[in-house]
This record gives structure tokens, C-alpha cells and sequence, in this order.
């Protein structure tokens, strides 16, 4: 190989290896970035339980920023530094309905623990008196990502949820969140 060509190998692998790393640099930037708020806006589609406190793999987050709209917020039963903010419920494809909230850590100085079970995650539509569930796959993996863990002082985490949409008579509906009280009359958008 001619020494010109060699140089021309050398700069091509050189800007491929630049390239490639930055773009790992951006990734894992993003990656710690959401990682710490649990934030991502794409829709999610389908994904398993958590296994531990940390998100599931290819699941998405919660839009859970700090200038987020609230609807409704509330206390955990097991510690009064942690809060609930409801985000979102809104109607989507599939006839699913979506619900999305944030756990934060109100405490300037303390951690907080937050743990639930799965039955303390659905809600209930008044108009019919029926109370719904999460939604699962065919594989019977539930289409949710709830964290559970402990919250460092100020640090908050972003949960979302999939259901069974009410009928479209139904504007309002009263959601459970996993130790939380109920948040009654939240709008259906």
C-alpha cells in the first residue's frame, strides 16, 4: 500500500474512531442525564416489572420536570417527605389511557424510601362505578414503569402507567397511586 494511501486509511479511521466516540459521549451524556430525573418524552410500548430501582430496559420515562404541570399532589402513607405529583391522563392510541406522575423527596436534608405493591396502582371511573387495572402484553408484562427505591434529599422520579381507557362519556376519573391517597376527579384529557 502506497504511503499516501496509508495516511488515507489512517485519517479515515481516525475521523470513524472521533466520530463513533463522540457520539458515545453524547449517548452516555444523555443517558446520565435521564438517569438522574428519570426523564424521556417518547411514548413507551410495552415493559416488564421492575427488577429493581432503576428503570426497565426500553421502557420510557416520565416527562417529570420541574416546571411540569401538576394537577393534583399528595403524601406517601409511609414517609411525609415524599410526594406525589399527578402529571398527566390523557387518551391515547390503542384505546389505552395514559397516566403520568413524579415521586419527589420534599426533604432538604433526609433520604426517603419508597416501595408499593401492584395492586395499588389503578383507577376508577364514577360514572360507571368500575375500577381498572394496568394494562399488560400478550406476554403478560405490565406496560408501566413505577420506581421504587430511595429518593436522595430533592431528587424526584418519574413514573408512567398504561390502562384501559374509559368510555369517552367519562371526563373524570379517580386514580390510585401505589400509597398515595386517591386523586378524585382528575380530568381526562
Amino acid at each position: 500500500m502506497s504511503p499516501s494511501r496509508v495516511t488515507s486509511a489512517l485519517f479515515l479511521s481516525m475521523l470513524v474512531i472521533a466520530t463513533g466516540c463522540g457520539k458515545r459521549a453524547e449517548v452516555a451524556s444523555s443517558s446520565t442525564e435521564t438517569s438522574a430525573t428519570t426523564v424521556q418524552t417518547s411514548a413507551p410500548t410495552t415493559a416488564a416489572a421492575p427488577a429493581s430501582n432503576t428503570a426497565v430496559p426500553g421502557a420510557a420515562a416520565v416527562a417529570a420536570t420541574p416546571s411540569a404541570t401538576v394537577i393534583a399532589s399528595g403524601n406517601y402513607s409511609g414517609d411525609a417527605n415524599i410526594r406525589a405529583d399527578l402529571l398527566e391522563v390523557r387518551r391515547v392510541s390503542g384505546g389505552a389511557l395514559l397516566v403520568k406522575w413524579r415521586v419527589v423527596n420534599t426533604s432538604p436534608d433526609k433520604p426517603a424510601s419508597y416501595t408499593y405493591g401492584w395492586g395499588d396502582v389503578y383507577y376508577v371511573d364514577p360514572a360507571e362505578n368500575k375500577k381498572y387495572g394496568f394494562l399488560t402484553d400478550s406476554e403478560g408484562n405490565r406496560i408501566l414503569d413505577i420506581w421504587y427505591g430511595t429518593l436522595q434529599p430533592g431528587e424526584q422520579r418519574g413514573n408512567w402507567a398504561k390502562f384501559p381507557a374509559p368510555p369517552p362519556t367519562s371526563n373524570k376519573i379517580s386514580i390510585t397511586l401505589p400509597k398515595f391517597p386517591p386523586f378524585e376527579d382528575a380530568p381526562v384529557s
